[in-house]
């Protein structure tokens, strides 16, 4: 017994611990990078409308992604519920760690809308969501990385690794198919397993992300949907890189955002301030882009990012009738009920 409560504080402290460690890194890494007198230099070159266009940009590219998401919610709640919903999910992730905004979206959105659905049917959506991310950051990425790197090895790991996610979602897809049966054979397998029968729910909410391609039609459109996002996304990098980069070219920016993404969802501290940012410099330094430029490209799409989903979800929150504190007290009950699965 002693020795299970000993185990329990350690995984506490390192669940602190990471985030800080991480974000301490990146801070260091940029102020042994990056030269601050040059970067206020290029804040200066960014003129008013090319904020406004990176505004504009940014809020197409969440309409389109609340699209996707109402799409995957099968006509469940309105589309308003759904906007407000994500954008409340992502004020938690920009103020409190442990990234609890898919927890929270799903808490607060379960019991209202058409069907008062639960918060595992919400949450499975959400799952979904996340997994079509996260096969568009792979592709986008390795598709981009032979260009990136001349080295023929890397080109060629990259190309393998591209093939082994495509076979992953396949083999993901298979499993969700027979996500029942593999649900009861593990729960009776584990039965007198405590520490594996809590893996039991993140098992089950990964393979729910991938029962989308058991329907190709709503697959593809979802898909598209939010391939659409992102390239809104990487639009407003085009805008930045075009205003303090004349010698950049377009592609950069599917490298940059798709690369972000990954560092995006590192543990880190609130808003991923800090490791956004150096994830940034460290991608336009491959790309043989100095320091200063970069940084303040990342920090304008950072808060750009931050005030408008703030904003949007402090809106959302009082809309759907939820107070914030409420709501990170849910968001926190089920994120320790279910672990990471989102």
């Amino acid at each position: 017994m002693q020795h299970e409560v000993k185990k329990a504080d350690l995984s506490s402290v390192l669940r602190w611990l990471l985030p800080v460690v991480i974000t301490a890194a990146a801070i260091y890494f940029l102020s042994q990078q990056v030269d601050f007198n040059q970067v206020g230099a290029a804040f200066r070159r960014v003129d008013a409308t090319t904020i406004l266009g990176v505004a504009g940009l940014f809020l197409l590219s969440l309409v389109l992604r609340v699209i996707c998401w109402f799409f995957l919610l099968e006509g469940k709640f309105s589309y308003g519920e759904a906007f407000f919903g994500i954008n409340a999910g992502y004020l938690l992730n920009n103020v409190l760690p442990f990234k609890l905004g898919e927890f929270g979206r799903a808490a607060l959105l379960a019991g209202k809308g058409k069907t008062k659905a639960g918060f595992m049917e919400v949450l499975a959506s959400i799952i979904t969501e996340r997994t079509l991310d996260f096969f568009l950051a792979a592709t986008y990425f390795l598709l981009m990385l032979p260009r990136v790197v001349s080295a023929r090895s890397m080109q060629m790991l990259a190309s393998v690794v591209l093939a082994l996610t495509v076979l992953l979602f396949i083999v993901a897809g298979l499993a969700a198919r027979n996500l029942t049966k593999i649900n009861t054979k593990f729960a009776a397998r584990w039965a007198d397993k405590p520490r594996l029968l809590r893996w039991l729910p993140r098992i089950n909410g990964f393979l729910a992300g991938f029962q989308i391609l058991l329907d190709p039609l709503k697959f593809l459109y979802a898909l598209l949907l939010l391939a659409a996002s992102w390239i809104c996304s990487m639009g407003s990098v085009v805008l930045l890189q075009r205003a303090l980069l004349p010698a950049s070219q377009d592609w950069w920016s599917v490298f940059i955002v798709a690369g972000g993404s990954f560092a995006n969802a590192l543990p880190a501290a609130p808003a991923n301030l800090g490791v956004y940012e150096a994830a940034n410099v460290a991608l336009y330094g491959l790309l043989g882009v100095e320091q200063s430029s970069a940084l303040a490209i990342a920090l304008i799409l950072h808060a750009v990012q931050f005030i408008g989903t703030s904003l949007l979800g402090m809106l959302g929150i009082f809309i759907l009738g939820e107070s914030f504190g409420s709501l990170a007290s849910k968001a926190t009950h089920w994120r320790k009920q279910h672990g990471d699965a989102a």
